[in-house]
């Protein structure tokens, strides 16, 4: 079976979903831990680390549409 891939194996394709779910999970801990302890300063970091999470959720969407792709 030469320059295919085994049946089991995990293509890019199909981590991804996984690999900006858990960046997805860490950005949205850090805007609600912002959110909750308001430290001195807080709205510049909570706008920056929500403009991420909103191009996060855009990226899982269109991740999870193209995960058969590759």
């Amino acid at each position: 079976m030469r320059g295919g891939r085994s049946p089991g194996q995990l293509t890019w394709s199909q981590l991804r979903p996984v690999l900006v779910a858990a960046l997805l999970v860490s950005d949205a801990f850090v805007v609600g831990a912002l959110a909750i302890a308001r430290p001195p300063g807080w709205v510049p970091p909570l706008i920056a680390f929500g403009v991420v999470l909103v191009g996060l959720a855009a990226f899982l969407v269109w991740a999870l549409r193209h995960r058969g792709d590759g």
